[in-house]
């Protein structure tokens, strides 16, 4: 029942967190000025520039190959000769590419692995949630959080309250939401399997220790399985600052929760009977809409291997 299961927000989950009115506030406009978190790869300055677009077909199309031959590269990307060779020639100066005489062609280097070092998986998953986090931002107004697990807590990588006309506070990137009262660490902890679920109560046992008695463990294991039906997990009401709430949705890629999504507002700004319609259901939508980005991406990832293994056979 977790995907597209909208659980009224006035049920046990939301009815201790959720309350208030409609305001103005809700409807006003994004600023024009603002585009930092904005991210549109069709948006550009100025036109390509050809040579580094080769350059990097070639270095694209040799890393496939693992070895290659200067007419091999250009089978594949239709480049003249002349300008291949003078690619490899300075991809080689970089350290990027070697001559193989052995073999007859060129191969590349362990230094292209330094390519992919500021990236992962996990970067991966927020990189493809960050424009649709930007579109719910500027449908519902308000600031989206996305973030990933590290150790104990959930760490918030982005954040689209620059672009929100009703943040309440400078930025939350880098801060981290703890698993236990966090709408974040809630959805987290809801939707992870068993084993890792019972290794972070244990944690959680230890850094709330006066807050995390047997009674309190019941209601907080009964809690997640309410989150569970229900689709989304709803932050402890006593959290700072009180005017506000926040719901979090866990990303699911293969069984696995990826990364986790919220959205904060004021209590006073939504009805309760509108948080469903307009906050709830448009965050739950994006979420199944990340998802299927992911599914999507990955399916197309494992054809085009697939499409390459049988090429590289039938050569």
């Amino acid at each position: 029942m977790r995907k597209g299961a909208h659980k009224d927000p006035s049920d046990d989950v939301g009815r201790e967190d959720v309350s208030g009115k409609i305001t103005a506030s809700t409807s006003a406009h994004c600023r024009t000025n603002s585009r930092r978190g904005y991210t549109d790869p069709s948006d550009r300055s100025y036109p390509p520039v050809n040579s580094v677009c080769r350059a990097l077909h070639v270095l694209k199309v040799l890393n496939q190959k693992r070895i290659a031959t200067v007419n091999a590269i250009y089978a594949d990307t239709g480049i003249p000769r002349p300008t291949i060779v003078r690619m490899l020639e300075t991809l080689m100066h970089e350290g990027y590419v070697v001559r193989d005489n052995m073999c007859g062609g060129y191969r590349v280097t362990e230094q292209v692995a330094e390519l992919s070092q500021g990236y992962s998986g996990i970067s991966r998953v927020i990189e493809v949630a960050r424009p649709l986090s930007i579109g719910l931002t500027r449908k519902i107004k308000w600031p989206i959080g996305l973030g990933v697990l590290d150790d104990d807590a959930i760490e918030i990588l982005y954040w689209t309250g620059t672009i929100s006309p009703v943040v309440h506070t400078n930025t939350v990137l880098r801060k981290r939401a703890d698993l236990f009262k966090s709408a974040m660490g809630r959805a987290y902890m809801a939707f992870c399997n068993d084993e890792e679920r019972e290794r972070h109560i244990v944690r959680i046992r230890k850094s709330f220790s006066m807050e995390f008695g047997a009674k309190e463990e019941l209601a907080f294991r009964n809690r997640l399985d309410r989150i569970r039906r229900a689709g989304y997990a709803v932050r402890d009401p006593r959290t700072e600052p009180l005017r506000m709430t926040t719901l979090g949705v866990p990303i699911i890629e293969r069984d696995k929760v990826a990364a986790v999504m919220s959205v904060s507002f004021f209590k006073s700004s939504v009805d309760p009977g509108r948080i469903r319609e307009d906050v709830l259901a448009p965050l739950l939508d994006t979420r199944t809409n990340i998802e299927h980005a992911l599914d999507f991406i990955r399916n197309r990832a494992g054809l085009d291997a697939s499409v390459h293994r049988e090429y590289s056979v039938a050569l």
